[in-house]
């Protein structure tokens, strides 16, 4: 536990729903569902509030708020802007600690009526003790806690922290990440931010316990001073990641009418980062991407020569002008290491130079030539293929897959992709510790088969090796990586 103020927010001893829908369909049923996915009624009180029902998927569903037992510490609205300020009325009567609105309709629609409800409402609430998260957000996602606001997130607790202006774009890094084998310790979807705001959230982040990696989505700050001291004091001690929305004219309008946000400017906001010690995110798969680098042993890459190892001649070229055009390096490699390959690689449809296209000798082969390429001087990261079952008819040291998919029992096939997975990723975690240089694994989908490749994403990550789906994305990060601890130059070493 923490003892940042904002602390109680993650840990509330009960929820209430406060108008969850009688309809199945209706989109804001899902946090109902997401609570449940995620077992938090299992060990705290969870409340449906609805006048019109007596039960809800199991759950006792009360009037009022008033009517739930006590205590209640948190309370998500899922009611009409117009009703809001009611409920206000009834979370201090209550007694809650804080209160996330799903509620939108606010502030950011632009209309000064609504925007002095929500100032109203704001005020009322702090002068209470009450802290508000939104209006219109998604809210939290803390799965120690049991908390989450979407279906399908990963139940286990990790070490990544997001802050995220967006409910859907939290939500898309939240699974996509997810998919990659990231876990999260907590995320937050803060909307307008009319009360927990960035630098709020930042401030914790930096004394949070559980996490060790940040990462954002911002459209834009209410304090820039506040906001740069806050991510100031996050990145000084945790690699924190951000990326800016709302950069074009196209992407500021888009930005006010979403959260009511005026977003600056791109020099401005990258002067921030660079001064801070925080790296921001051009993409949002530079986001995913720089998470994966700084999650796995990718952040430890000190130098720019990469090898490249499998993958074929053309492949090799087009992977090769990648490498380089990421400012990074594909040295030839010394004739002592090329003499060691050729003790069991044939001359004849082969290459010992960097790039490396061999299958010779097997999965036993590949992992031999993996190790005298990474203990080539000139070497500081290596990218290569996992060794996994291969879809039918596709080269590779994995092979084709033994039995067609429908061939074996359901089980049966899980077991062994499974176990493909941890085989394929703990080897090239034992190499990348044996040698003390990167592994990063490269996912081709046409050849790897897909539950395999879904199943090696999760497990790499864990084992600490990098996964990316092209040499270009893990190239980009690669260089980025580099560039980034360049210009935290002065500040802690964090990676």
């Amino acid at each position: 536990m923490s003892t940042h103020p904002l602390d109680p927010i993650f840990h509330p001893r009960a929820v209430a729903l406060v108008g969850v829908p009688s309809s199945d369909n209706d989109m804001s049923r899902g946090f109902l569902t997401a609570l449940l996915e995620q077992g938090y009624e299992q060990e705290h009180g969870l409340y449906p509030v609805n006048p019109k029902m007596t039960e809800v998927r199991g759950l006792r569903c009360y009037p009022t708020l008033l009517d739930t037992p006590d205590p209640v510490d948190h309370v998500i609205s899922l009611v009409p802007a117009r009703v809001a300020p009611e409920l206000v009325e009834q979370c201090v009567q209550k007694g809650v600690r804080s209160i996330h609105f799903f509620t939108a309709g606010l502030a950011e629609t632009g209309d000064p009526e609504l925007i002095e409800v929500e100032r109203r409402m704001i005020e009322r609430l702090r002068d209470a003790g009450i802290r508000a998260i939104g209006p219109n957000c998604m809210g939290l996602y803390v799965p120690r806690s049991g908390l989450a606001f979407m279906g399908g997130f990963p139940t286990e607790p990790g070490n990544v922290m997001l802050i995220s202006q967006s409910g859907a774009n939290a939500g898309d890094i939240i699974h996509g990440l997810g998919r990659r084998g990231v876990r999260f310790s907590k995320a937050v979807s803060f909307g307008n931010g009319a009360d927990v705001r960035a630098h709020d959230l930042f401030d914790y982040a930096a004394s949070d316990p559980d996490t060790e990696i940040v990462t954002a989505y911002i459209e834009g700050a209410q304090d820039g001073r506040k906001m740069f001291e806050a991510v100031k004091r996050c990145a000084a001690v945790k690699p924190t990641i951000i990326l800016k929305g709302g950069l074009t004219a196209a992407g500021a309008r888009a930005a006010n009418s979403h959260t009511g946000s005026l977003a600056g400017s791109v020099q401005i906001f990258e002067a921030m980062c660079r001064q801070a010690g925080a790296y921001r995110a051009e993409t949002m798969d530079d986001l995913h991407d720089l998470v994966i680098g700084v999650a796995t042993g990718a952040r430890h890459i000190r130098g720019r020569g990469v090898a490249l190892v499998g993958g074929g001649g053309g492949f090799a070229v087009l992977s090769a002008d990648a490498i380089a055009t990421a400012g990074l390096e594909v040295p030839p490699l010394p004739e002592a290491s090329k003499a060691r390959l050729r003790e069991f690689i044939p001359l004849a449809g082969t290459s010992v130079n960097n790039p490396i296209d061999t299958n010779a000798g097997g999965p036993e082969g590949m992992l031999r030539t993996l190790g005298i390429v990474a203990e080539a001087a000139p070497i500081d990261v290596v990218i290569t293929n996992p060794m996994l079952p291969r879809q039918p008819g596709a080269p590779g040291p994995g092979g084709p897959p033994p039995a067609a998919a429908d061939e074996l029992p359901p089980e049966e096939h899980d077991e062994r992709m499974q176990r493909a997975a941890d085989r394929a990723s703990g080897q090239l975690a034992e190499l990348q510790t044996e040698t003390g240089v990167p592994f990063v694994a490269l996912l081709r989908g046409r050849e790897v088969e897909g539950d395999a490749a879904d199943r090696f994403q999760q497990a790499a990550t864990a084992a600490g090796i990098a996964c990316y789906p092209t040499v270009h994305r893990a190239a980009r990060t690669l260089a980025q990586l580099m560039v980034w601890r360049a210009r935290r130059e002065g500040l802690p070493a964090l990676f």
